[in-house]
């Protein structure tokens, strides 16, 4: 693993708090591969595809490559290798792929042409950000099953969009996509709380497969029954708006326990003052001078510097002052923490006798201290995420309770009205043969799950 990819991972495990890889099993080891997708995250969706798949990577540009370039990527693929190619071209804001240029396709049938051995195969991916715009937001990808090279240009580039359009769950609209996932938590919660197991939260992973399963059933119930379909979607978009109000999710309502005692309020208190107790010490103090900076530069430049700019401009640059000001500052504040710990005159040699983690430094030979310093930076904010995210947690249920025994709002009301609408939302999914369901059978390659969706 060279530097630029250390660096890399470092800077993509900062900025996203939970980060999810499914079914990369998909990916072939004894064949060539060209990995598609779609492009709405700019350059994370290159660096995560580089950091996270089980292979090695290089990637095409759509925009400027060449016959004799081409030919070269294609024998590279022929004999094993692996590319990802973003066939859009662009990177943009749009709820769904837009149209696809022809290269990946080009490459496809050259390699296969040429390949003497196992003939490689088209993978797409799904690239998922929960908000690609935010710090510490999450983010998953999702590996297609492999696609055969067959037909010419134009009629793989026409599959190569729909499995691109599938495995980015595509809709018309924001407002459908955000309607998706607002039924999506409805039905979790749901499910949750009628196999017991509320206090166990998914992945972001599983939230987009269960997206998924929601998408597929919605459009065949609007296939098969418009007027029943409009009708649970103003029903559902009623009740999300209704628990906004209340700044409420789902799972707050199909969580709250049947006996609001005053023993559980306590305990909910006692847990967050136990998480934010750790807050205390060395690993918050280097998070915080190794990645507060450079995140206030950031957020400095964001908001001054290109605030005039479109979203999908403002994203890049935002993620461009990340790449450089992050490795510049993690140096710097290496240096300062090597100072520290060598210099006699140190300020933290009067804590040392408070921290382990300190004494421990202070113990070791001076050549040492640099590079353990440098890659403590990044690390440290790493373990500052996980402590801060406890606390939140903590924070969260506590004032969650606090809800739950307030007299202003009509419980078995909200609770009624959810638990009806979710009734009605899995008794639909119940009935149908669902991607994720044991005898679900995926679509033919281009195709959308709604191709093959069966009733019971």
């Amino acid at each position: 693993m060279g530097l630029k990819t250390k660096v890399t991972g470092a800077l993509v495990s900062n900025w996203f708090r939970e980060i999810s890889l499914i079914d990369a099993e998909n990916i072939p080891s004894d064949r060539g591969s060209i990995i598609v997708s779609w492009h709405p995250g700019g350059m994370f969706d290159e660096l995560l595809t580089k950091n996270l798949l089980p292979i090695n990577l290089i990637s095409v540009d759509v925009n400027s490559i060449g016959e004799q370039k081409l030919m070269e990527i294609a024998q590279m693929v022929s004999s094993g290798g692996s590319v990802v190619v973003f066939p859009e071209g662009v990177s943009h804001d749009l709820p769904k792929s837009i149209e696809i240029k022809d290269t990946a396709a080009k490459i496809a049938i050259k390699a296969a042409e040429i390949c003497t051995g196992k003939k490689p195969v088209i993978i797409a991916l799904g690239i998922h950000y929960s908000n690609k715009n935010m710090f510490r937001e999450r983010v998953a990808v999702t590996v297609e099953r492999p696609i055969d090279i067959e037909g010419d240009v134009e009629h793989l580039s026409m599959i190569i969009s729909g499995e691109i359009s599938r495995a980015s769950q595509s809709q018309d609209n924001w407002k459908d996509r955000e309607l998706i996932w607002k039924a999506r938590s409805i039905v979790k919660a749901e499910r949750q709380r009628m196999s017991k197991i509320s206090n166990q939260k998914p992945t972001y992973g599983e939230d987009i497969l269960g997206a998924r399963r929601v998408r597929a059933a919605w459009e065949w119930l609007a296939l098969n029954n418009e007027k029943e379909c409009q009708r649970l979607e103003r029903k559902t978009r009623e009740h999300m708006a209704m628990l906004e109000s209340y700044n409420l999710r789902p799972y707050d309502v199909d969580s709250r326990p049947m006996s609001v005692t005053n023993l559980g309020f306590a305990k909910s208190i006692f847990l967050w003052l136990y998480a934010w107790s750790f807050m205390l010490g060395f690993v918050t103090l280097s998070a915080l001078i190794g990645s507060l900076p450079p995140f206030l530069f950031v957020v400095f430049s964001d908001k001054y510097l290109w605030s005039n700019l479109d979203q999908s401009s403002r994203s890049k640059f935002k993620l461009y002052s990340v790449f450089i000001s992050y490795p510049i500052w993690w140096v710097i504040s290496a240096t300062g923490f090597t100072w520290a710990l060598l210099s006699s005159d140190s300020p933290l040699a009067g804590l040392a006798d408070y921290s382990v983690t300190i004494e421990f430094l202070f113990s070791l030979p001076s050549i040492a201290v640099f590079p353990i310093m440098l890659w403590w930076m990044p690390t440290s904010a790493k373990l500052q995420v996980a402590l801060y995210s406890r606390g939140t947690k903590s924070w969260k249920r506590m004032r969650l309770w606090m809800k739950w025994r307030s007299s202003k709002f009509d419980w078995s009301s909200i609770s009624e009205s959810q638990q009806n609408l979710a009734k009605e939302l899995v008794n639909i999914g119940d009935k149908l043969v669902l991607p994720g369901d044991e005898d679900w059978v995926e679509p033919l390659p281009g195709k959308d799950d709604i191709s093959v969706i069966q009733q019971r």
